[in-house]
């Protein structure tokens, strides 16, 4: 028995249905930058049809089948980071390393000068480390999206043209500014670095991030303000020896050992703990000069209490608040519970009837 031959109603409404699955593959590849899947020969479309591989290739392709135009098939992968994302998280972890290392170390060499030729490799090696990592957050940030209208923008050139239209760009840029070059010229003189420490937006966005998804914010609170507070210690005492050292204050004492600059750090430091906590005895002043900066010193100490005690009552009452808040849940009545307890009882009784 013969097969009926197709009218050409049929066969105009199956070039019709593969006309419009092409368009539609061209529409999605388009709109989304991926193509059809390729499985056993087989195009498979995003709707869960099949496409017929027996069709004739396209004209643009050579007498082995490869494809030579942007409609051959595959993927065009695109690395775009949601900035909400936790690999966004991280790397914000990372680049507020980099820069507590500047902070913390920027002002120390430059106080004790610590870089000499048996240790140079070291600081240079750390230091071109911390602007690597400043250079590749650069380059994060023109792959990161942004959202617009509540939609996550994730074209390449928009991003690059809004990352470059922000403040952030010129930001990023100043801190990566080659001034170390200096060194040619003025010698080792670490404050020169002193523009990396503009990227302090990023440590602070990343511990605005860490209390904001953590369990216990108030852990987060009290570890920053203790950090803070180490902080104004080190660059205290870092001052406190440039002012000894550099203007030459004779009335006070400090160790001159110049071959073992940790003694000196620790005696510039237990002077700053004394008098930024104001329960030591500085030294008394002789000169103007050393009038000046003594009261300097304690009108900051005075300032330093006051902020340290305000937030030690914000955290306290944030916990109050929260146990507060638990307590005043309101607790069902006895007679409540007895009926819940009889209700439950007789849902297991009937269960087993």
């Amino acid at each position: 028995m013969k097969k009926p031959r197709p009218s050409d109603g049929n066969i105009i409404a199956a070039v019709t249905t593969r006309n419009q699955r092409r368009q539609r593959r061209k529409e999605i590849k388009r709109d989304f930058g991926k193509k059809s899947l390729i499985r056993g020969g087989h195009g498979v479309h995003p709707d869960g049809g099949k496409v017929d591989s027996g069709r004739a290739p396209p004209a643009n392709t050579d007498a082995g089948g490869a494809s030579t135009s942007s409609d051959r098939d595959g993927c065009n992968w695109t690395f775009v980071f949601d900035p909400s994302g936790r690999l966004c998280y991280w790397w914000s972890s990372v680049v507020s390393v980099a820069f507590l290392y500047n902070f913390w170390v920027i002002i120390y060499r430059f106080a004790f000068q610590e870089i000499n030729q048996d240790n140079m490799a070291v600081w240079f090696t750390l230091d071109y480390t911390a602007d690597f990592l400043y250079l590749l957050d650069i380059v994060f940030h023109f792959r990161t999206g942004y959202l617009e209208d509540g939609v996550l923008q994730t074209d390449p050139t928009k991003l690059r043209i809004y990352y470059t239209n922000t403040t952030v760009f010129y930001i990023d840029c100043l801190c990566l500014l080659p001034i170390d070059f200096l060194y040619l010229s003025i010698g080792y003189c670490s404050i020169v670095r002193g523009f990396r420490l503009v990227k302090v937006y990023r440590f602070w966005s990343f511990l605005d991030r860490t209390e904001r998804h953590t369990n216990y914010p108030n852990v987060i609170r009290t570890a920053t303000l203790l950090h803070y507070l180490l902080a104004l210690f080190h660059w205290n005492a870092c001052l406190y020896f440039i002012v000894t050292s550099k203007m030459d204050f004779k009335g006070w004492t400090i160790i001159n050992d110049d071959n073992n600059m940790l003694v000196q750090y620790l005696h510039a430091l237990y002077w700053s703990v004394l008098t930024l906590t104001n329960i030591g005895d500085p030294p008394s002043p002789g000169s103007p000069s050393e009038y000046v900066f003594v009261i300097f010193e304690l009108l900051f100490a005075l300032l330093l209490f006051a902020t340290v005690l305000g937030n030690i009552a914000n955290i306290v009452t944030n916990v109050s608040a929260a146990r507060k808040e638990f307590q005043g849940k309101p607790v069902p009545s006895k007679a409540l519970q007895y009926k819940a307890l009889d209700m439950f009882v007789s849902c297991v009784t009937m269960k087993h009837i």
